[in-house]
């Protein structure tokens, strides 16, 4: 729709406001309005006003362009005490009148009359009109544009369903350019100057964490489409094209209601902006197009009822459960409630009983419950599901990972750091147009990734919540057959198994590109087989178990990072838990376990030679080795000999402290202890203490103080701008940081930087990163620790010791950013440090720990194990 603005041409309209253009729009239009305010309202002009709301006008600027609409205000202007109306001015200046195009009945209205002023038939208004000079109406005119590219206002747009159209268009008043937007409804003729200004001010000057939803998302749609729209198909691609058509509100109040839970909401809960501009947007959200569905449903899609009750409140149930005579209701939970108005609602009354067609009739009464239901809570709307799929799609293509899982995902940190919150390092953005392959590895990649997700929380669960572990195994089985087929399909083009033609060569040449291997089907397919073993284990399957570690070990395409992990524990499957029963004939069962041995024997010798095992689990593997050789007798001459073979660590030193433990059976969690000042305390607090008594001073950091001190030493080296490794501005490392693909990118870079901190130039690079990046997001940082602290830790350390650290890190960082020891204490008296790993009782050391200290101590740095037990904190002196 156009709507033109006739001035004089001798007007000035530079200084007009925004407000004062919708005012004038707006009485101009409706001059009947205005009059009304000068005589108390007669029963005929009563009626006069609510005709107006059944009627339908006409704006128009070219008879050949004609629009059916009816302009929707609240109030109507005010007017002075002499019946003229104030006009709303900014400062003292006089605001010239814009007189307005000629407005029309519509007479196609099943035969009504035209809209009466006073009594007065529409046809003499608009004759006075066409009788002013030709010249004064048309001078000047100023037409309202159909787009707008004002990223700080709205988006120019027509949005027409039926019964109502939204219009915002830029109005162009002097030299400034300004939005005006109306509402045209069935409903009514609403808006008074103070709701005008309201509306349009919301609109104007939203918040800044409003105007960040929007942005973002709009910045989403643009840079996938600019790049991979090959990922979406014809009709999705009009779908997002619709969307972008929508005014701004309307986008704005779907990206809120997009980062809800996918559940039933009521209209007037939305507190997204004033509620007439709210409702409005719901409904073009809701309505239909010829080219794309909704994107909302409403409630006239809502049809279960037990779906329905679920909206409401508990008080709200109560009311429908004693509005149908519902006996005994207080104190019931709302499921409770549900399931007693459900079974009301089935149960068949005296008469029906006699009736046919009993189950047409308790449907029908389901069908009333959800009009009660409906009729307590107001509008409804829900995301429409195709739709939301296909914008977490979107979203999943511009973040590399799924937007809405996790409680800090990625559109959410994305918001915070558009308003200020939290903040994300500068690099240069080199975003990879080829990352996926295809729209159907896109959707596959997706879903499978989700159903990785629910499978991680339901592994979470303790194992004696069976029901959760045997629905995860249940979610495994259901892939389990497309897992065999794709390893088919993957086994005939993969030569050979690890342990063999798998080379050195080729694997660091393959580890560059490595990282891109989990954005195809295939990985997160592999996980979720991974996660299927572990559902196993818990629900004492061992034999299937078996047989998909088995699956997962034949093929070295993906998690080549967990191989070490899958042979443990398929060896400790043949040894323990497969390995059959000592008979107290011997015969078979011996036999048996002699073979079962000797197969775990040669897993172990494949292991040895596969170069993916890391040097934890050869350590795992290698003390197995041993003990399955000593179970089979063999001497030394016929034990397995390999250069990677390692069984025991490097002995560290260890320290027993005593302390008083509080006794609590109420709480869960780590223990507490009585700590020095009579303040409850951890045990690592508790042993800091004791270490202070040495004279030594020290933090608590765990891995914080090893992964901030590599970060700030090789900041420029993990944001450098390799191809498709930094694709969005949100991320606080790059998407190849937890594969082998980081160190063999960047192994040049990070060899001369491993030289220079060696030879002692770390102190001011240090200090440097700290001063210009404190604050940003940063894998492995803690700002927690202060700039200070962090150059006395790296100055005991040393160069070369620290250079040391760092080679670890940049290599397997997944793997080392854990299991570093709880305290790091130094002493400046006697120019050393010490790293301490601290256990309570009946706490061990896992493998990664030791490894550390296996680490730690083969670089010349001296490590501690502290045992805290109980006992009078005395006994330290004598036991120290």
């Amino acid at each position: 729709m156009t709507v033109v603005l006739d001035s004089s041409e001798d007007s000035d309209g530079s200084d007009l406001s925004i407000i004062e253009v919708v005012e004038q729009v707006f009485s101009s239009s409706f001059p009947q309005i205005s009059n009304k305010r000068k005589a108390p309202e007669s029963s005929q002009d009563s009626d006069d006003r609510r005709s107006i709301k059944r009627r339908r006008v006409q704006v128009n600027k070219d008879p050949e362009r004609q629009t059916d609409q009816v302009l929707s205000l609240s109030q109507p202007p005010r007017v002075g005490a002499n019946g003229k109306r104030k006009v709303h001015s900014r400062g003292q200046h006089s605001t010239p009148t814009l007189p307005i195009a000629r407005i029309s009945p519509d007479e196609s209205l099943a035969g009504e009359q035209p809209l009466s002023r006073r009594g007065q038939p529409l046809q003499q208004q608009e004759q006075r009109q066409q009788q002013q000079p030709q010249q004064q109406r048309m001078a000047n005119v100023t037409e309202l544009v159909t787009t707008s590219e004002l990223d700080s206002t709205l988006h120019a747009n027509t949005r027409t369903s039926p019964g109502f159209t939204t219009i915002a268009r830029d109005i162009g008043i002097g030299k400034t350019t300004t939005v005006v937007t109306a509402t045209i409804g069935d409903a009514a003729l609403p808006t008074a100057r103070k709701e005008t200004q309201a509306r349009i001010a919301a609109i104007e000057t939203q918040a800044p964490d409003r105007q960040s939803y929007l942005q973002i998302f709009d910045r989403i749609l643009h840079t996938v489409m600019r790049a991979e729209a090959h990922l979406f198909s014809d009709g999705e691609r009009e779908i997002l094209s619709a969307f972008s058509d929508l005014d701004r509100h309307s986008r704005y109040l779907y990206t809120r209601i997009f980062m809800r839970k996918p559940t039933w909401i009521r209209v007037s809960s939305l507190n997204y902006g004033e509620p007439a501009v709210v409702e409005q947007s719901c409904k073009y959200l809701s309505a239909c197009s010829q080219t794309a569905e909704p994107f909302l449903q409403t409630e006239s899609d809502l049809t279960e009822h037990t779906e329905a009750m679920s909206i409401l409140a508990v008080n709200e149930l109560r009311a429908v459960a004693k509005a149908k005579g519902l006996k005994q209701i207080a104190g019931r939970t709302k499921e409770a409630l549900c399931n007693m108005i459900t079974n009301s609602a089935k149960q068949r009354t005296v008469t029906s009983f006699f009736r046919k067609g009993t189950d047409s009739s308790s449907k029908q009464r389901l069908g009333n419950l959800v009009k009660d239901v409906i009729n307590i809570t107001g509008p409804l709307i829900r995301l429409n599901p195709t739709i939301a799929e296909l914008f977490q799609r979107l979203h999943y293509v511009f973040f590399r990972t799924p937007v809405h899982l996790g409680d800090d995902s990625s559109m959410k940190l994305a918001v915070l750091a558009t308003i200020g919150q939290i903040r994300f390092p500068t690099y240069e953005i080199k975003r990879s147009a080829n990352l996926f392959a295809s729209r159907e590895d896109v959707v596959q990649c997706k879903a499978l990734a989700e159903v990785g997700y629910e499978m991680g929380i339901l592994a979470a669960s303790p194992v004696k919540n069976v029901e959760d572990h045997r629905k995860g195994w249940e979610m495994f089985v259901a892939y389990r057959s497309q897992w065999i087929e794709h390893l088919a399909v993957l086994l005939k083009t993969q030569k050979g198994g690890a342990s063999g033609s798998d080379k050195v060569e080729g694997v660091e040449r393959k580890a560059v590109d490595y990282w891109r291997r989990h954005f195809t089907p295939g990985w997160a397919l592999a996980r979720i087989v991974e996660r299927g073993a572990k559902f196993a284990a818990t629900l004492k399957q061992y034999s299937d178990e078996r047989d998909i570690l088995e699956t997962l070990l034949s093929q070295t395409a993906y998690r080549l990072g967990r191989r070490g992990e899958w042979y443990e524990r398929l060896i400790l499957l043949y040894t323990t838990h497969l390995l059959p029963k000592r008979a107290n004939g011997g015969g078979q069962s011996a036999e048996k376990r002699m073979q079962s041995l000797v197969y775990a024997r040669e897993i172990c010798i494949r292991s040895l030679h596969d170069v993916h095992v890391n040097r934890v689990s050869l350590h795992a593997i290698s003390r197995q080795l041993r003990n399955i050789e000593a179970k089979l007798e063999l001497d030394e001459t016929q034990q397995v000999e390999h250069p990677r073979l390692c069984v025991e660590w490097k002995p560290v030193h260890e320290r027993i402290v005593y302390g008083v433990r509080i006794r609590d059976t109420s709480r869960r969690g780590p223990s507490l202890w009585d700590g020095p000042d009579g303040v409850p305390c951890s045990v690592e607090q508790l042993a800091l203490w004791r270490y202070r008594d040495l004279g030594y001073m020290g933090i608590h950091t765990e891995n914080a103080i090893i992964t901030t001190l590599f970060s700030l030493l090789f900041w420029d080296i993990i944001f450098y701008p390799l191809p498709g490794v930094l694709d969005t501005e949100y991320q606080s490392q790059p998407l190849d940081m937890g594969s082998e693909s980081f160190f063999h990118s960047r192994r040049a870079q990070i060899q001369e930087r491993l030289d220079a901190i060696a030879g002692g130039e770390f102190e001011r690079a240090i200090q440097r990163t700290y001063d210009a990046e404190k604050g940003a997001e940063c894998v492995g940082v803690s700002w927690d620790l202060t700039c200070e602290q962090l150059l006395i830790i790296a100055r005991h350390i040393g160069g070369v010791r620290l250079a040391a650290i760092c080679r670890v890190l940049a290599s397997e960082y997944r793997l080392k950013r854990s299991g570093f020891p709880d305290l790091c204490m130094w002493s400046t008296e006697l120019n050393n440090i010490m790293f301490v790993e601290v256990k309570g009782p009946k706490d061990k050391l896992s493998e990664t720990q030791r490894d550390w200290l296996d680490i730690l101590t083969t670089n010349n740095i001296d490590v501690e194990v502290c045992h805290v037990r109980e006992g009078d904190a005395r006994d330290f002196e004598e036991h120290g």
